[in-house]
């Protein structure tokens, strides 16, 4: 390693910043293939093969870990937009005046808020910027949320361009089908991802790498218990996909509200901290309940994925008017 190399690392531990990955790939993509599977049956036959088929899956699964990818990249403003999305620290929400019930789902009233807070005299939250924070993200408590509600709208929004084009019937389209398919495709994994994410109880947390702060329950500081959760405890008790897929219980999606479902997604998680800790200090995290702490945790994310993959499907249902709007507005076939 040369220095640059080891400077990034060193000033990226110092600063305290989430760089962990939450799940595994195997992690990421067990939940997303269950919840495919799962999402093929609550669409029905009208699931077509190249969303829910055999390469699809393989396809859509692997994408659910590129947002990790992502983040082998350093460059400053990559970093800047792309890490808080994995995250959101539900504990620092109220040194702004916010909690989960109270999140803004708009991205840019969520950070007028943190900002007018931050200006605020008396302010108590984490600093921002400086060297341990050349990337300006430590000061933020997270989009987790806010990430995977804007990649649901795209998702919608590509299936309903293929759903448009795919009407149409039109031969001299079928790169601009092809096309339309694989974006489609792309945003279905990157949305795995986000709930993947949160889905991982010390991705909603601010003790997401060993516990900070006050400890009358004597929980672990080991910064390691991040990665251990990510993908050691599924190498360790065996877990497959099988073990998921059994574990399912599936919800009825809306396709009017899906904020609600990641919100509920989240909250859901976030109880699960501290139990995850308890289970660390007795050393059952290594034995048969840790296991099944696992399974369930991702079980739970592949059916709430599952219902926001359902609900998408129902929200680009395409009308007559979609169609008459595309051909207007999408130009002629010579500059396609």
């Amino acid at each position: 390693m040369n220095m640059r190399k080891l400077w990034a690392a060193l000033l990226a531990i110092a600063s305290g910043a989430p760089t962990a990955l939450a799940w595994d790939a195997d992690g990421h993509r067990m939940i997303c293939r269950a919840a495919i599977e799962t999402a093929a049956k609550q669409i029905g036959p009208d699931a077509p093969s190249w969303l829910v088929g055999p390469e699809s899956r393989a396809m859509i699964s692997d994408q659910a870990v590129t947002p990790d990818r992502w983040r082998g990249t350093r460059v400053a403003q990559l970093t800047h937009l792309n890490n808080p999305d994995h995250y959101l620290d539900i504990e620092d929400l109220s040194d702004f005046g916010l909690s989960l019930k109270t999140l803004p789902p708009l991205r840019h009233e969520y950070v007028r808020q943190l900002s007018v807070a931050r200006e605020a005299p008396g302010f108590k939250g984490k600093p921002m910027g400086g060297k341990l924070d050349p990337e300006l993200v430590q000061g933020y408590p997270g989009f987790l949320p806010h990430a995977a509600m804007e990649t649901w709208a795209k998702t919608v929004s590509a299936l309903k361009t293929a759903r448009v084009i795919e009407k149409l019937a039109d031969p001299s389209r079928d790169a601009q089908l092809e096309m339309a398919r694989a974006s489609a495709r792309y945003n279905l994994g990157v949305l795995a991802h986000y709930i993947g994410d949160a889905s991982q109880p010390l991705h909603t947390t601010t003790h997401h790498h060993g516990w900070i702060g006050p400890n009358p329950r004597g929980f672990t500081t080991d910064r390691g218990i991040h990665s251990y959760i990510d993908g050691g405890l599924i190498r360790l008790h065996r877990i497959t996909i099988d073990d998921v897929r059994t574990a399912i219980k599936p919800r009825t999606p809306d396709p009017v509200s899906p904020w609600n479902d990641i919100s509920a997604e989240l909250e859901r998680s976030y109880a699960q901290v501290e139990p995850l800790y308890t289970l660390k200090k007795s050393g059952d995290l290594d034995r048969e309940p840790g296991r099944q702490f696992i399974v369930e945790r991702l079980a739970d994310g592949a059916a709430t994925l599952a219902s926001l993959y359902a609900a998408a499907w129902e929200a680009s249902e395409v009308g007559k008017r979609d169609v008459e709007d595309f051909v207007k507005y999408d130009g002629s076939a010579e500059n396609r």
